[in-house]
């Protein structure tokens, strides 16, 4: 399956026709698809979730869920993408259309599929439409377009494994809540074709009821109609309820809205302050104020050797002093001293010399040189060439080398740290005194206490909206749980129903073919889990750096949940979470490209913000191993230099078939322009 156009017609930022054309070439399926924030590349990729499920896209990632949500409903989502520049000349309506080739409908040929969805503003609805080789067909009719899109394109479940934000799968490798891998489970369940044959089990199941309480007695008659009617009876309940709450959705985001711009009058009008804010503000005033005390004690202490600093040259002097005098004082000697140790050593010189069998003249002039020597060596002490002016003993020597070491090594910066952070704190203290007076005296401001009432009244609303979901879920739940109850009941009131001859072989066939099913899912699970495990571990072996770092890979499904366990050489555990950002998403990238492989689904992949969290050597094994491999067509939407170096590029270019730039044109308008792949990189610096 290959996409051969996208056309965008005043949707979001592309106002007016907007198209962008790709040709196919196996040996070049990459293509490159650039812009810089704020152009249109999320837009882009939000579009084709948008073409293909409208407002069924909540079920292809949870971010649409919550982007619907905070939108306060679909409607609202989905009149915020007309373009503001149209919507400013009057258009009302907006559409998205993509052109496939190469797309396979069992009984159908078809050269070309086109599917286009518009949205009307005034209407505030969509719709779909589905051209075969630009024709409309009676199979789209038949199954209604929305179904043909999810049974014969792309199912809504999987759908997030080939639209996806390389920066957000990481959340693949952090899914530790049931309801997380509940949901990887559908999705696995969907992607490898299991779901398909539970869904067949499941109509026999319901077939052979059907079968069973057509034949049953009066009584039996009267108690399966009971149950069935309090299942259709619990259904409605839940249905009722469920629009209940979609109602109260919008009620509490149009609430939240008034909120927000009560609170912006607030702000207006001086003051955005609670009561509880203002007293947390008051607490932060008091903190503040004591870590003042601490800080001017700090700087006091400090303070006492600010002299020494300030005259440091003097000081430094007198530390000289002080040391020449310790240093004198240990070397000196008194006069007699020093006559005796020089008699000792001309004596001993005159030995020595008078050994050496020279004249007499000789021996004189030596000795009277050695000893003019000795007096100018021990001189200076005996004579006090350092004057005294100090007299420090050795504590207070201690004591003046001590305040040295700090003056020269920790008073500066101790002292610049405790002026910066009185600074701040002076800072922080007077903005909270602003804040604190001016929510004082506007406390008692007519205008300012009508609108927090108003706002206090809204926020209070918001919290019975809330309550009330609260409480229609709890009684979803229970009437969910009667509804599971009344259908076991039938089923086993079902089985003891007597049936007719045809209606019994029909009853038995069911049965057995629910038997082979059985048989059949626990092995085709077993070959899907085999054949998963050794794809991610494959793929984590291709991608990382660390050879073998992973030894084993454990996919364990069972009761609707999945759970990927990774193990080293000495078969421990390795915790996901212990991976690094990179590794999690190299992780994530495995699992994404083992199912896309198993599940035999040729949908092009359209990746945004590739290459994120990657060092130099695990982008290389992404751009060679992971992006020509992982489909027949692979659309990248990196933010150049940043999410694609040009150094990355040049490695990816051999597989590159061609290369699109988003270019913003103004606030409400952005195009697609195709350049050369050779001239990518010098036009992003133009």
């Amino acid at each position: 399956m290959f996409i051969k156009c996208i056309a965008l017609d005043d949707y979001g930022i592309y106002q007016g026709v907007n198209e962008l054309h790709f040709h196919r070439d196996p040996k070049k399926n990459v293509f490159i698809l650039c812009g810089h924030n704020g152009a249109g590349k999320t837009t882009l990729l939000t579009s084709l979730v948008w073409c293909l499920y409208g407002k069924m896209m909540i079920d292809v990632d949870e971010r649409y869920r919550q982007l619907i949500h905070d939108a306060g409903g679909y409607s609202k989502y989905a009149a915020g993408y007309l373009n503001r520049g149209s919507a400013l000349h009057g258009k009302n309506k907006y559409s998205v259309a993509l052109t496939f080739t190469g797309l396979s409908i069992p009984a159908l040929p078809c050269n070309e599929l086109t599917v286009a969805r518009t949205y009307d503003a005034h209407r505030g609805s969509d719709e779909l439409s589905i051209l075969i080789d630009g024709e409309p067909n009676q199979l789209t009719k038949d199954v209604g377009p929305e179904i043909f899109v999810n049974d014969f394109i792309l199912p809504k479940e999987v759908a997030k494994f080939f639209f996806f934000d390389a920066e957000k799968i990481v959340e693949l490798a952090e899914m530790r809540s049931l309801e997380d891998k509940r949901k990887l489970s559908k999705a696995y369940s969907e992607v490898l074709g299991i779901k398909k044959y539970e869904d067949l089990k499941e109509n026999l199941v319901d077939m052979r009821v059907r079968l069973r309480s057509g034949l049953a007695t009066e009584k039996e008659r009267e108690k399966l109609a009971q149950l069935e009617a309090s299942v259709q009876k619990l259904e409605g309940l839940i249905r009722n309820e469920e629009e209940q709450i979609a109602t109260l959705q919008e009620e509490k985001a149009t609430k939240r809205q008034l909120s927000e711009r009560l609170q912006e009058k607030l702000i207006r009008e001086g003051t955005a302050m609670s009561l509880e804010d203002l007293l947390a503000l008051k607490k932060t005033r008091d903190r503040l104020l004591d870590e003042r005390k601490v800080i001017r004690s700090g700087l006091k202490d400090m303070l006492e050797l600010a002299p020494f600093a300030m005259a440091s040259a003097d000081f430094m002097a007198t530390r000289a002093q002080a040391h020449k005098e310790a240093e004198q004082k240990q070397a000196s000697m008194s006069p007699k001293e020093l006559a005796a140790k020089v008699k000792k050593v001309q004596t001993g010189l005159s030995k020595a010399v008078k050994d050496l069998k020279l004249a007499k003249t000789q021996r004189t002039k030596i000795l009277a040189a050695v000893e003019e020597q000795i007096k100018q060596q021990f001189a200076p002490a005996a004579t006090g060439g350092t004057k005294i002016l100090l007299a420090l003993s050795e504590s207070e020597r201690n004591e003046f080398d001590g305040i040295h070491h700090n003056l020269t090594h920790t008073f500066s910066a101790s002292f610049k740290k405790l002026v910066q952070a009185d600074k701040e704190n002076k800072n922080e203290l007077t903005k909270v005194f602003r804040l604190v007076s001016g929510a004082e005296a506007r406390e008692g401001d007519q205008l300012v206490i009508e609108i927090r009432k108003q706002k206090e009244e809204v926020d209070t609303g918001i919290q019975a909206i809330e309550a009330r979901i609260s409480e229609l879920d709890q009684e979803i739940g229970g009437r969910k749980r009667e509804r599971d109850t009344a259908r076991r009941q039938i089923a086993e009131l079902a089985k003891k129903v007597e049936l007719g001859t045809q209606e019994a072989e029909k009853d038995r066939t069911a049965e057995q073919l629910i038997h082979e099913l059985d048989a059949f899912l626990v092995q085709l699970k077993a070959q899907k889990r085999t054949a998963l495990e050794a794809r991610i571990l494959e793929e984590l072996s291709r991608l990382m750096h660390k050879r073998g770092f992973i030894h084993r890979v454990e996919v364990l499904v069972q009761e609707g949940i999945i759970d990927i366990s990774l193990f080293d050489r000495k078969d421990h555990l390795v915790p996901k979470e212990s991976l690094s950002k990179g590794e999690q998403q190299l992780y994530a990238t495995a699992v994404l490209k083992a199912l896309v492989d198993e599940s035999n689904i040729k949908f092009p992949v359209f990746i945004d913000s590739p290459l994120q969290k990657l060092d130099k050597q695990h982008s290389k094994n992404i751009i060679q191993r992971f992006y020509p491999a992982v489909s027949e067509q692979v659309v990248l939407l990196p933010l150049l230099e940043k999410e694609l170096t040009q150094e990355e590029y040049l490695q990816l270019k051999p597989k590159v078939g061609a290369v699109h730039r988003i270019e913003a044109k103004d606030e409400h308008r952005s195009s697609f322009t195709e350049v050369k792949a050779d001239e990518l990189f010098e036009l992003a610096t133009v």
